[in-house]
């Protein structure tokens, strides 16, 4: 399956379940529907970073399940080619140097 037709899979999911999800218009719009998905990914995140913290790898796979769910729940309902920018964003990174950045971590 591709991440494309995983995003539409989980879109879909969330409507059913009664959420509202983003829609292209989002993008354009003076509401805080992106911003929102976005603390939302952030707080998986962090949910994530604590399971480590507390050592529950269970914990930590499933927080780390809930991110990509959250980044592909508005990549689907934005209609972004997620397939395409993650395979050009790639491309990118071959033709990085070593450490690109120069920062320690």
């Amino acid at each position: 399956m591709t991440l494309n037709a995983l995003s539409l899979e989980i879109v879909e999911i969330n409507r059913k379940n009664g959420w509202k999800v983003a829609t292209p218009d989002d993008w354009d719009s003076s509401d805080y529907k992106i911003p929102a998905l976005l603390a939302l990914i952030h707080s998986e995140v962090s949910e994530a970073l604590e399971a480590f913290r507390h050592g529950d790898k269970d914990n930590f796979e499933e927080e780390l399940a809930d991110v990509l769910i959250r980044v592909l729940d508005c990549t689907g309902g934005l209609r972004i080619d997620i397939d395409a920018a993650v395979s050009k964003k790639l491309e990118v990174n071959r033709h990085r140097g070593y450490r690109y950045g120069g920062k320690r971590v």
